[in-house]
């Protein structure tokens, strides 16, 4: 059932994407509803199989809200947090955030356009980078597998 969620929830955040007037306030929700199910379907959880274990604090700097994102070795581990959380800052806009967790913008472009910002240092945003495009993989083979049910 957790993939059937994960692919409305990413349904859902490419509507919202395609909106455009988003309200940056419903898009820390929506985040937190396609990480969670994401965390609990098999095709991400193994496409974060060979990622190093790592956590940050991912903040949606025009909605003044933060998600706490733990993520590596077939793990993915979300919740609502503070802005001014523990660990390791990863500041980007709600359309971004959006669209990089929500499969509809390719990592390398939030990365390489500077849209997402790592206040701790390159290390956490090479890591963010890889998490990202391992979701997106994983995003897609779920969408493969339930085409085939």
């Amino acid at each position: 059932m957790s993939r059937a969620e994960l692919i409305a929830a990413l349904d859902a955040a490419a509507a919202r994407a395609a909106r455009t007037d988003p309200d940056a306030s419903a898009v820390a929700p929506l985040l937190l509803r396609i990480l969670a199910a994401a965390g609990a379907t098999k095709e991400v959880t193994d496409a974060l199989a060979d990622v190093a274990p790592a956590r940050a604090l991912l903040r949606i700097t025009d909605a003044d809200t933060a998600i706490e994102f733990q993520a590596g070795e077939g793990r993915l581990h979300v919740e609502a947090a503070a802005t001014r959380g523990k660990g390791p800052k990863v500041d980007a806009t709600a359309a971004t955030w959006l669209g990089l967790l929500g499969g509809t913008l390719k990592p390398w472009l939030a990365f390489t356009r500077g849209l997402v910002v790592c206040r701790a240092g390159l290390n956490e945003l090479r890591w963010i980078q890889t998490v990202a495009e391992r979701l997106q993989r994983g995003y897609d083979a779920a969408r493969t597998a339930e085409t085939r049910r």
